[in-house]
């Protein structure tokens, strides 16, 4: 009797661990390029460094409780005159001021910290069951030395899914 009931368990356990689970995106660093919105990943991966601070590593163990999405605090980035620039905080309660976790950096403050290759995923025009996310109407790869873009290269996109969209909707 109880080698049944446990096997039943086990066969019941086995099928809800197989059953689709709903995740919440993870928070993704937010860019913005002239009129385009979007974001800004590294090469390598997952969120774009900010500086180092106590205050900022204690607001990502008290944001996890009650938020699902992994990754906040992120950054929230413009691209101007070939210059990074961190203009706010972005948590799952929704923005804040960079000021609050970095008082020394001015508003908006250079990004300075920043090196390396980068993808911009700009202008989200809807979600792409082939991407399994995303579309985004423009993608771009950067090259940024202390805060300076010294490389743009334009990347296959998502355009005619887009214009798709668009025409199917009647924008």
């Amino acid at each position: 009797m109880l080698q049944s009931f446990i096997a039943r368990l086990c066969l019941a356990l086995a099928f809800l661990a197989a059953l689709p689970a709903a995740a919440t995106e993870p928070l993704k660093d937010q860019i913005v390029v002239g009129a385009l919105k979007g974001h800004i990943f590294p090469t390598d991966c997952c969120w774009v460094p900010l500086p180092p601070s106590e205050k900022l590593r204690a607001m990502k163990r008290a944001e996890f409780p009650g938020c699902t999405a992994i990754g906040g605090p992120v950054g929230m980035f413009e691209l101007r005159e070939r210059k990074l620039w961190l203009t706010g905080l972005f948590k799952c309660s929704g923005a804040l001021d960079h000021r609050e976790v970095f008082p020394e950096l001015a508003s908006p403050a250079f990004a300075n910290w920043l090196s390396g290759s980068f993808t911009l995923a700009l202008g989200p025009c809807g979600y792409d069951p082939r991407l399994n996310g995303s579309a985004y109407a423009r993608k771009q790869r950067i090259t940024v030395e202390q805060g300076v873009v010294t490389s743009v290269t334009e990347l296959e996109n998502d355009a005619a899914m887009c214009q798709t969209q668009a025409s199917e909707t009647g924008s």
